[in-house]
């Protein structure tokens, strides 16, 4: 009579031991899956990681830069260039294009590099300035942006992308895009896309989402001269990227080691 009722007992301990383990199983599959769903970066070398999101169409493309172990600097050829050329020319290990320029190659709006003022400030409300104080990151509006003897780099174009995680009122109209920003840890986000219709709106929203939700978690963001002007070039070890266009450009945002 008790070897009856003890396999029954038995069995249910089966069960429920099985049922346990297929539960545990599940909880970490899906973790893992989550985990995966976030950015993934490669680091390319000390303080300075990559990744790509796919847009659907079109490809993101992104670097973190620490500014303890990497310095950004403004490259300002003798006329007109491209990324490649001018990051070739200057070992930078990352080149894209800066600010807007006029139509005979001069840079439009503010440009500070190694403290010194290579291009005025521009009285553009929608503007915004992207700067280096004391090594620390600093994006603000034309009204609240004072000019400091501690400032070593400055690029000036627009709008704003992300204010404090907010997204301020932009406008419509899709094309490929370049933009700087920075996250809570004051580590510059770079980005270029490359063949992508994507609006500032559509950009921001990219930005400003944590990265463990596919983002680039940034807490204020500029958007700098895109379309026929976005182009990077990067060559980082055995790593090199190279998205061109077919404009040159007045001047290179780089990427340099300390």
């Amino acid at each position: 009579m008790n070897d009856i009722m003890t396999k029954p007992r038995r069995r249910l301990k089966w069960l429920v031991f099985t049922s346990i383990l297929i539960t545990v199983g599940l909880i970490w599959v899906y973790s893992q899956q989550a985990k995966a769903t976030g950015t993934q970066w490669q680091e390319l070398a000390p303080g300075l990681d990559y990744t790509t999101l796919d847009l659907n169409p079109g490809t993101l493309h992104a670097f973190k830069i620490d500014l303890m172990q990497n310095r950004l600097g403004l490259v300002s050829p003798s006329e007109p260039s491209t990324a490649k050329e001018m990051a070739i020319d200057t070992h930078a290990l990352v080149m894209t294009n800066a600010g807007f320029f006029t139509p005979a190659g001069e840079p439009l709006g503010l440009r500070i590099n190694e403290g010194k003022i290579v291009s005025p400030l521009k009285s553009i409300s929608w503007w915004g300035i992207f700067y280096l104080q004391n090594n620390t990151p600093a994006i603000s509006s034309l009204s609240n942006f004072k000019l400091s003897n501690n400032i070593d780099f400055a690029v000036q174009a627009g709008p704003r992308l992300l204010v404090n995680k907010n997204i301020p009122h932009l406008k419509e109209g899709a094309d490929n895009r370049t933009a700087i920003g920075y996250n809570t840890a004051n580590k510059v986000i770079l980005i270029v896309t490359e063949d992508a219709q994507l609006t500032t709106l559509d950009l921001a929203k990219i930005l400003v989402k944590p990265e463990k939700n596919g983002g680039l978690g940034c807490l204020y963001a500029l958007n700098l001269d895109g379309g026929s002007s976005s182009q990077v070039y990067a060559e980082v070890g055995n790593f090199t990227l190279d998205v061109p266009n077919y404009r040159p450009v007045a001047d290179g945002l780089a990427v340099f080691a300390k």
